[in-house]
């Protein structure tokens, strides 16, 4: 079997030599075209104006990465009114203008990238011999035509993060299929308004609870009804519900307490106070105790005749405070005491 043969190299390219170097199966070849037609007037071109060679990737053969190098030529345009005066010849469809990889080995890369993605891809195109990365995985992917909208009677608008916190654009699903229809460079009204102004088919729109949204549909598809995705609506039943939640037990609680008060008053009882354990009485006690003998402290060092700030550094409490329980005259009752966990 013949090596153009092998490798399915298109009618319009002739072998020229094949050898192996560094692992790569190096493929060299000409194009055999006469008269190419200019890209830009579509007229044929029969004057050379010079060679080069182009070096493309191919799928590998045998488990071997091969490289094209294919010589072609460049043509003069011999239409006066033609803004192209040189040219390249076209090898389309077997490589694309100024691509460095055959159309097979792009098609084959934009297919492992549709069912793998950008990682996974890059581990099969690996095995495969066939150098990629995942960005150029994802580029593939992206190349790919975007298919009509269609008709959209039911349409679901929402806003999603091309870079988290910085950039936003705007999704578009059709609820009946339930697929994504098209992709907005930003969340604007007036971009949303004029993609429903295209089509006045729509009957009705789900959205958010932003005010963008809701301009839009009124500009761009005043007929159809707007109404809050599931999302939301589910939102507003749950703020709705915790806000009646939240009266009710208040109110509920506010009427146990009155109604425990008034069974004290009515039984001549007071209400209830708060039971301590033992250990906690016994430090509140201890607690009383050092405060009093404090304040004795103070009062007979003012009998003495120190002043209040000396009273304060020798006790070792504020002077705000001595100043405070002088001018009292007795004690000050607090109900604080030491911590107790």
């Amino acid at each position: 079997m013949e090596v153009k043969s092998a490798l399915a190299l298109p009618e319009g390219l002739e072998l020229v030599g094949c050898e192996r170097s560094d692992d790569v199966l190096l493929v060299t070849m000409t194009s055999t075209q006469c008269t190419p037609c200019c890209p830009l007037c579509g007229v044929k071109a029969g004057r050379v104006h010079s060679r080069y060679t182009r070096k493309l990737t191919d799928l590998p053969c045998g488990g071997q990465p091969v490289r094209l190098l294919l010589q072609v030529r460049k043509y003069f345009c011999e239409t006066p009114d033609c803004q192209r005066k040189v040219f390249v010849e076209r090898l389309t469809p077997f490589v694309a203008p100024w691509a460095q990889v055959t159309q097979r080995l792009f098609q084959v890369v934009q297919v492992i990238g549709l069912a793998t993605g950008g990682r996974l891809g890059v581990r099969l195109t690996d095995r495969l011999e066939i150098p990629t990365s995942r960005q150029t995985i994802l580029r593939r992917i992206m190349a790919l035509p975007t298919e009509p909208a269609g008709l959209v009677i039911e349409l679901g608008i929402d806003d999603f993060s091309f870079r988290r916190g910085r950039s936003l654009g705007t999704v578009l699903v059709n609820l009946q299929t339930r697929q994504i229809i098209d992709v907005l460079a930003d969340r604007k009204a007036e971009t949303a308004a004029a993609w429903m102004a295209a089509h006045p088919e729509i009957q009705l729109v789900s959205r958010d609870r932003g005010t963008d949204y809701a301009s839009a549909a009124t500009t761009g598809a005043p007929q159809a009804v707007q109404c809050a995705d599931r999302f939301h609506i589910l939102k507003n039943l749950g703020e709705a519900l915790e806000g009646c939640l939240a009266r009710h037990l208040a109110a509920k609680r506010k009427a146990q307490t009155q109604k425990t008060l008034e069974e004290h008053a009515s039984l001549g009882e007071a209400p209830p106070s708060v039971r301590r354990s033992p250990s906690v009485e016994q430090k509140q006690k201890a607690y009383r105790e050092e405060r009093l003998a404090r304040y004795e402290q103070i009062m007979a060092l003012r009998d003495l005749g120190f002043s209040h700030q000396a009273i304060a550094d020798q006790v070792g409490i504020a002077h705000s405070t001595v100043w405070r329980w002088i001018a009292a005259g007795t004690l000050p009752q607090t109900r604080r005491g030491p911590h107790a966990s």
